[in-house]
């Protein structure tokens, strides 16, 4: 079927953050809205009034945002506006729509479709255990109030019982739905029972609400996780009763963990979207990674952009079997973005964490040697969060792993060594005006002055000229150029990782180096 003005939906509960089930949900509802040229709308369910917080919701539209989904219709843009922020089918929010859901309730009472139920809580759980006792193949609400007479009713009511209304499922019926994902499937009705639509106190339930939202938003298409393919039936049922189409449904497979069971956030690497955000997830990354839970972009590669996405999706694609959440693909993703820009965009982007490093104002004052601090480690890290931690040692003298400490030791004259390199990096024509990382004893961090600006001074101080200088006194001395690296590297940076030796050294300065070097020698 194909709708002149397709209108897809995304409908959070705000009743905790956006996980990845739900970005993915959002992300096939709007990448299908725009590539059909239609309306992406965000309504908020809000029913749940014990749970519904506006900071949840101000949470899961940072998120949205966070991973660039738009929308054209729903809530104010400003985080957690509890207001319309566009459209003429709103309101938005379901608590602002109570009169809306209780006259169609009335409808479907007066219909014959719909109907009062005065049991007790207690009543429907005696008999749900009693189905359980008996092993019935039936488990759900017997129909008691189903057909009660006009003086059973007013009985009640003159007890002062408030009733819930139940939705008049057919007895026994074959409902055919054709499904984008799964194709043509059939149930009866006789697996499913009468449904509560509106509690006591007015408040509709999910199966009753979206569909009259669904109604009034004029939504053609709804595409969400398979736990709802039952959901769909009752919701068929309720839109034919109103005399409505029911929108095309399009059931998407459950995302798996790597033991192939549900995936929960006990998972390994399983967190909110904000989450990834906070840990230095590139998002354009996480929304790459995301689209691939049950989607293929092409056969030839994974990496695409959003508007790549937009072009090529259809739902018809997406697979019927779950996806299974790899975390160490999701970080290789990440690399990958973060190895495409350039040293410029990484250092921007990186910023937030690194200036919780820094002094203040330090960033833009050695933004140039920030730079290429971060290059060097661009090949060597995932998440933009990684890098305060990574260069850590140029701000600090650290204390030796346990793995630098091996490296200290384990060649004899390795203090010997240490000791002779501090006086050939303090021969060397590096600036005098270099100032070191934070000593032991400093009250500040000082960093080294912009490397762009030591190679505008002088041609001898570049890493080139450390490397020289280097590798002649490995040679004079008879030391293996292997050997002699580990202990030097190890004094440097307190660890065996890193950079290349000769820029950990330009990016120290002599000051620092000298210092390090003659510190671990024992002085």
């Amino acid at each position: 079927m194909i709708h002149p003005t397709p209108r897809l939906r995304f409908a959070p509960s705000p009743t905790g953050p956006l996980h990845l089930g739900g970005a993915r949900t959002a992300m096939y509802n709007w990448a299908l809205a725009r590539s059909l040229g239609g309306t992406f709308v965000l309504r908020i369910e809000d029913t749940d009034r014990a749970r519904s917080t506006d900071e949840s919701l101000a949470i899961i539209l940072e998120g949205l945002a966070w991973l660039g989904i738009d929308w054209d219709e729903g809530p104010d843009y400003d985080t957690g506006a509890r207001k319309n922020g566009g459209g003429d089918h709103g309101p938005y929010f379901q608590m602002q729509r109570l009169d809306r859901y209780r006259e169609a309730a009335e409808r479907l009472l007066a219909s014959g479709h719909a109907y009062r139920c005065y049991c007790s809580a207690e009543r429907i759980e005696a008999v749900r255990e009693q189905q359980k006792a008996e092993k019935s193949a039936f488990l759900g609400y017997d129909g008691h109030c189903r057909d009660l007479s006009d003086a059973q009713r007013a009985a009640f009511e003159a007890e002062g019982v408030v009733p819930n209304i139940r939705f008049r499922m057919p007895a026994d019926e074959a409902v055919v739905v054709h499904d984008l994902i799964r194709g043509q499937v059939e149930v009866n009705t006789r697996q499913l029972d009468d449904w509560v639509m509106v509690r006591p106190d007015g408040v509709p339930l999910y199966n009753f609400a979206c569909v009259i939202d669904d109604v009034d938003m004029k939504i053609t298409h709804v595409v969400r996780g398979e736990e709802h393919f039952l959901n769909g039936i009752k919701q068929r049922l309720v839109f034919q009763a109103l005399g409505h189409e029911c929108p095309e449904y399009a059931h998407i497979p459950l995302i798996l963990n790597q033991k192939g069971g549900k995936l929960s956030k006990r998972d390994p690497g399983v967190m909110s979207v904000l989450e990834y955000r906070d840990q230095g997830y590139p998002e354009e990354a996480v929304f790459n990674y995301i689209a691939l839970l049950g989607w293929g972009f092409s056969g030839e590669r994974d990496v695409f952009t959003r508007d790549e996405m937009v072009q090529a999706f259809k739902v018809e694609n997406v697979g019927k079997a779950g996806a299974k959440f790899d975390l160490e693909k999701l970080l290789w993703m990440c690399g990958d973005y973060l190895r495409r820009m350039t040293p410029e965009q990484c250092l921007e982007r990186a910023r937030p964490w690194l200036e919780k490093s820094l002094p203040d104002g330090a960033f833009d004052v050695h933004a140039a040697w920030l730079r290429n601090a971060v290059a060097c480690y661009q090949e060597r890290v995932a998440l933009f969060g990684e890098f305060a931690e990574r260069i850590g040692w140029l701000l600090t003298d650290p204390t030796p792993d346990e793995a630098a400490q091996k490296n200290l030791q384990k060649h004899a004259d390795a203090k010997t060594w240490l000791r002779g390199y501090a006086d050939v990096l303090e021969a060397l024509p590096l600036p005098a005006s270099y100032p070191a990382a934070r000593g032991a004893a400093d009250t500040e961090v000082l960093l080294p002055i912009q490397k762009d600006a030591v190679e505008a001074q002088s041609a001898h101080a570049t890493p080139q000229a450390v490397e020289r200088a280097t590798r002649a006194f490995a040679e004079q001395h008879g030391i293996k150029f292997g050997h002699f690296v580990h202990p030097v590297r190890a004094a440097l940076t307190g660890t065996d990782k890193g950079p290349g030796l000769f820029d950990v050294v330009f990016l120290l300065g002599k000051q620092a180096c000298v210092r390090r070097l003659r510190a671990a020698a024992g002085g």
